[in-house]
């Protein structure tokens, strides 16, 4: 793999070198060289101004590998990658409970890491899993594809507690804070709901296909991106009746909610914009916005409020500004960007490069400073990418760990 890419101050090609603007040479290492010394690499910087981290941890699932990544926030440096023993696609951090839990779904098994990022427990619950979400109480739900399940399972000793059946093979799944469940099946055209406090199962049949489903933050409204319709559609909680229809200029792929729950915002195929639904009454889509080439996977940060939109088939991020709807600018950061995630301080926002195999962090204060800059220098904010490190094959998602005070 041949990876280059302007850093800041310095150019990186994963094959050969790490080369500064000043002429200083870093590393002559191989990919999987780079990898193992990225910790003190990209830490390190000519001349740059630099920033303070986040007090936590980031955990990569490397769907490539058989192991998570954790890098340390605070200072950017990979701390080593924790075998699995099959390859990981979901991490989901339990603040309450001071765990991560990390899904292998090729092992069917759920693991456990304690807030030390040690390897504390595994258990296998089906032949194949699929998503990972938690709810108030400690608990855990996942998906059984081959068995058409919703599994709840016990945080602590990692066992189903319950199964219900599925009327056909999920394809997503989100829970409430009241902790009712609710699965899209996908090709199959169903909308299926576990009640948090009754367990009472509920079910609604579409025409078509259906895509990802979201609870309102309320939990009184699910959110449907029904394909077949090309709109999102509202359902009530838990009788899933069709409350509204809302028509979309693309076909609705990626849901992302700002900080408050109040926006969500909509990409996918058909359009290179950004559609803003309104979730609260009256429930509307406000408008659509422009926002770079083939947008996918987003992520917001709080204060400011910025939506972040990785180009689904390119090499960078879009950054809106939510409150006035309008581009700061183009961020190149890695190829095949796939997801982000923010910092709880929203001073930093983590990009995964799928196929580049590696992390773009990029500065958010300093998108902020660009913001005054003219138009024609706002196109590319290099000045934002703070650093990258590699973390590992085909990082798909992650999750961020507070360290103990």
């Amino acid at each position: 793999m041949n990876f280059e890419s302007n850093i800041g101050a310095y150019r990186v090609t994963c094959n050969q070198k790490v080369f500064f603007s000043d002429g200083c040479v870093l590393l002559n290492l191989t990919r999987r060289g780079w990898l193992a010394s990225a910790g003190a690499a990209l830490a390190v910087s000519c001349g740059r101004r630099s920033y303070s981290g986040f007090p936590g941890y980031l955990l990569v699932a490397t769907a490539g590998e058989n192991s998570v990544s954790a890098v340390d926030l605070a200072d950017f440096r990979l701390l080593r990658q924790i075998p699995l023993g099959g390859a990981p696609t979901t991490v989901l951090a339990d603040s309450s409970a001071h765990a991560s839990y990390i899904l292998t779904p090729g092992t069917g098994a759920i693991h456990a890491l304690d807030s030390q990022l040690e390897h504390v427990a595994s258990r296998r619950l089906a032949d194949q899993l699929f998503g990972l979400q938690s709810s108030p109480g400690r608990r855990l739900f996942t998906l059984a594809p081959l068995t058409n399940e919703l599994l709840e399972v016990d945080h602590r000793s990692l066992d189903a507690v319950h199964r219900w059946k599925l009327s056909a093979p999920p394809f997503s799944l989100d829970v409430s804070a009241s902790g009712s469940a609710a699965v899209s099946t996908g090709p199959g055209g169903t909308v299926e709901l576990v009640d948090g406090q009754t367990g009472k199962q509920f079910r609604r049949d579409f025409a078509g296909p259906l895509g990802h489903v979201r609870f309102r933050a309320d939990g009184e409204i699910l959110l449907v991106a029904n394909q077949q319709e090309q709109a999102l559609t509202a359902l009530r909680v838990p009788d899933l009746e069709i409350i509204v229809h809302l028509p979309l200029a693309m076909q609705p792929q990626n849901l992302c909610f700002n900080a408050d729950g109040g926006q969500l915002f909509i990409t996918g195929k058909g359009l290179d914009g950004v559609a803003i639904a309104f979730p609260y009454r009256p429930l509307e889509i406000e408008q659509t916005v422009l926002a770079g080439r083939d947008p996918g996977a987003m992520a917001c940060s709080e204060n400011p409020a910025y939506l972040f939109v990785a180009s689904a088939s390119g090499a960078d991020v879009c950054v809106l500004n939510v409150d006035n709807r309008k581009m700061i600018g183009l961020v190149e950061v890695g190829q095949k960007p796939s997801f982000i995630i923010v910092t709880p301080d929203s001073q930093y926002a983590l990009v995964l490069n799928e196929r580049s195999a590696d992390l773009a962090v990029i500065h958010i204060a300093s998108l902020q400073e660009n913001s005054v800059i003219p138009e024609k220098r706002r196109a590319k904010s290099g000045a934002a990418l703070f650093t990258m490190l590699p973390v590992g094959e085909r990082p798909v998602q992650a999750a961020i760990v507070r360290k103990l005070a």
